[in-house]
């Protein structure tokens, strides 16, 4: 985008003395670092010189009119006779309403995005002319600007985000991108020029990294939708850490990272022979988009923006998986709220912990969104596509995240409980053993979401949630569900 900046913006932003600074001083400043950084430009208009002409300190004018020289100037600009004088009048040449008017013929005619002033008269005349959307006061046209840049929010424990330029380009977890892709140390170079940020898990017993995933802004899917997109520009696990679930680890920092700056869809490519990345990208709700001509790799996208109507056509599981894992169904489906003990509540949600560098997912589980909760209640009405409603007992006491239900099994027998579950759950097999003196009943469900703020047991007693303190698998009454979601989803 193109900004056009009146004299108030560039005077706070070229104080030749202390005496100059202002209140704008600080705001404009960081406007012209965010326009820089972002790769937009700050222009100014040829008659800009004839207001700082008009300043009696002759010494201040002349400096800051050669400090212009820092700035692009509009070549050969409209003259304001295109402008309605009806509505803006025809000031004298070179009077401070005649510069106004060349400020706004020079944004009617589409030589820039945006016109920055302070000037209320100059935001008057833009409402007469139709053009106000486009003229900004300095704090509105930061805002704007901000906009170009994401926020990180921490990531969950033992993943890092990084530039590309802090990233050895020799580590071994590259090899086999060298042997597939021809110019892969020229396009690293590239990522590290334009500083794109990365997700990595390193390993560890040494600096080396176990998995990555290198990411970039773009506007559209190639074969696909158009929007705000990430592109995946590498998703990488190394083979020597493939039970570790670190796939879905970095899953969850790139989707909690999606969701936060609301991206509306993800993509990235890969060769038909990965197909152990294919299935495990499908399983997260990537669809193939055809394939990228340059190289016949497989595009693969999900999307995060749905309509009421294609929600209505999924069931409540295919929905979540479809444009989740941030969102879930209340509709056809039930809730339940089940209580958890803090120290399996820790190991099993790791990234909630208040102090998360003691707890460094050393158990797969942690890693994952797909995960398994083990109990000895008695309920049968657990179904598929249910909401499953975290309580943490003893010391919250209070509900911290959501999951959806994608199946669930009875059994006495340790081996099928163990085999059902896998590495999903929080217990080592000689616990499910000890477990099967009764008979346990297995979940494996889809964490949605971490509910912040948690909701205490005082206010779901006050509405009605729950009567006292859970103690087994609770089923959330149909009139109670609204308040919930509300309250969940917000």
């Amino acid at each position: 985008m193109n900004f056009l900046i009146d004299t108030n913006i560039i005077i706070p932003l070229e104080p030749v003395h202390h005496l100059d600074l202002s209140v704008n001083t600080s705001l404009a400043l960081s406007f012209h670092q965010l326009v820089s950084k972002s790769g937009n430009t700050i222009f100014i208009h040829p008659s800009t010189e004839y207001d700082l002409k008009r300043d009696r300190n002759l010494e201040r004018s002349h400096l800051r009119r050669t400090l212009l020289s820092r700035y692009s100037k509009l070549e050969q600009p409209p003259l304001n006779t295109i402008l309605d004088s009806t509505l803006v009048g025809e000031p004298v040449e070179g009077s401070n309403n005649w510069v106004d008017n060349q400020l706004l013929a020079a944004l009617q005619a589409d030589l820039v995005d945006y016109l920055v002033t302070e000037d209320i008269g100059i935001h008057k005349k833009s409402r007469r002319l139709n053009i106000d959307s486009r003229v900004l006061f300095l704090e509105d046209a930061v805002s704007i600007i901000r906009d170009f840049f994401d926020n990180t929010p921490p990531p969950p424990p033992s993943v890092e985000n990084v530039y590309v330029y802090q990233i050895n380009v020799d580590d071994p977890i590259f090899d086999s991108l060298r042997s597939d892709y021809d110019g892969f140390g020229n396009w690293f170079q590239k990522c590290k020029r334009e500083q794109r940020k990365a997700y990595v898990i390193r390993e560890k017993a040494s600096s080396n990294i176990a998995a990555i995933a290198i990411i970039k802004r773009e506007n559209e899917v190639p074969n696909g939708p158009e929007g705000k997109v990430l592109k995946l520009c590498t998703f990488k696990v190394s083979k020597n850490y493939s039970g570790n679930r670190y796939g879905e680890l970095l899953f969850k920092a790139l989707f909690d990272f999606m969701s936060c700056n609301e991206y509306e869809c993800t993509y990235f490519t890969v060769f038909s022979k990965h197909e152990k990345l294919i299935d495990f990208a499908k399983d997260f709700g990537f669809i193939a988009s055809g394939n990228k001509k340059a190289t016949n790799e497989i595009i693969l996208h999900k999307n995060f923006k749905y309509s009421t109507s294609e929600v209505e056509k999924l069931s409540p599981l295919d929905f979540n998986i479809a444009y989740g894992p941030m969102v879930t169904s209340f509709a056809i489906n039930s809730s339940f709220i089940i209580p958890i003990r803090p120290e399996f509540h820790a190991t099993l949600f790791p990234e909630m912990e208040s102090q998360k560098h003691l707890f460094p997912s050393n158990r797969p589980c942690g890693n994952s969104i797909k995960k398994a909760y083990l109990s000895h209640s008695k309920t049968k009405q657990v179904e598929k596509g249910d909401n499953i409603i975290f309580y943490r007992s003893h010391d919250l006491k209070s509900i911290t995240c959501i999951g959806i239900v994608e199946g669930s099994l009875r059994s006495k027998k340790p081996n099928e409980i163990d085999r059902y579950v896998g590495k999903r759950t929080v217990y080592s097999y000689s616990e499910i053993q000890d477990l099967c003196s009764k008979p346990v009943l297995a979940i494996k469900f889809r964490l949605v979401k971490e509910i912040k703020p948690a909701i205490t047991l005082r206010s779901l007693r006050a509405n009605g949630i729950i009567n006292g303190q859970p103690q087994s698998i609770t089923k959330v009454k149909p009139e109670s569900v609204k308040w919930l979601k509300q309250k969940i989803m917000m």
